[in-house]
């Protein structure tokens, strides 16, 4: 691929790694255009994406230049006006929506700016969910959902409900759930907006070990210009397309 073609307008946006690992997620020429009465809003133009196994991407922008809409397609929770989405080899637009469902079970996982926690339930139980969804039994579940709790941290909040734990511990149960599954890639929607500025530094640590442990793909919606900076690809969302950022002023302890 020349440099030309890099740097042209519609440029994919391609892994910079030299040797080129497992390829996990891919969009192609992506549109998303939702009308309002008469009008018509293209929110997505033309976007092409590539993530690669372990890889760690920030996606910035402007609050409504949807990034939350592009987490949900790339999520297969919402589909495209055209184009595709494929993960793990998979084309979305060739499932069902129970196909769908099962696809996200195994190979995704989720954190959002509101963990949305099961209030009625502890946060084990709230961990094993996904699991017992896949069909595993109970006694198993519970041991692998336990072993992820005490991952992050929270082996003695186990049979504490959402309301009985902090803002953080909560965003912790929630990122224990995306894991549990040992998914291929998590998409995080903000996903330390609402906590402090300390529990969100603890939470992105825990993020850079856990992908290092299980080589998980991570990609992060977030405007902490700081955090966006330690991963290994910064890309802007703008005018309906990403376009890549420099990380080149990372200091020497984000490296």
């Amino acid at each position: 691929m020349s440099d030309s073609h890099l740097s042209s307008p519609t440029a994919q946006i391609v892994s910079p790694f030299m040797q080129e690992p497992e390829l996990m997620l891919e969009c192609i020429d992506l549109n998303k255009v939702y009308s309002e009465g008469p009008a018509e809003v293209q929110v997505l133009k033309d976007l092409n994406l590539r993530v690669y196994a372990g890889e760690r991407i920030a996606i910035v922008g402007a609050s409504g230049s949807g990034k939350t809409t592009l987490l949900n397609l790339l999520g297969g929770l919402d589909l495209p006006t055209s184009g595709d989405v494929m993960i793990a080899g998979m084309n979305l637009a060739n499932l069902n929506e129970a196909q769908r469902g099962q696809m996200r079970n195994r190979n995704l996982g989720f954190v959002y700016q509101f963990h949305h926690l099961l209030g009625e339930f502890t946060a084990l139980e709230n961990v094993c969910m996904p699991l017992l969804i896949a069909g595993m039994d109970i006694a198993m579940s519970t041991k692998k959902g336990a072993a992820m709790l005490e991952r992050v941290s929270l082996g003695h909040r186990m049979q504490h409900k959402p309301s009985e734990l902090s803002g953080g511990e909560r965003q912790r149960v929630a990122i224990a759930r995306a894991l549990v599954t040992e998914p291929r890639c998590v998409l995080l929607d903000e996903p330390t907006g609402n906590l402090d500025r300390q529990t969100a530094k603890d939470i992105h640590q825990l993020m850079k070990e856990l992908n290092t442990q299980f080589a998980t793909s991570f990609i992060v919606v977030t405007h902490d210009e700081e955090f966006a900076r330690s991963l290994d690809r910064v890309l802007q969302l703008r005018n309906g397309q990403l376009e890549a950022l420099s990380t080149k002023d990372k200091s020497p302890d984000e490296q």
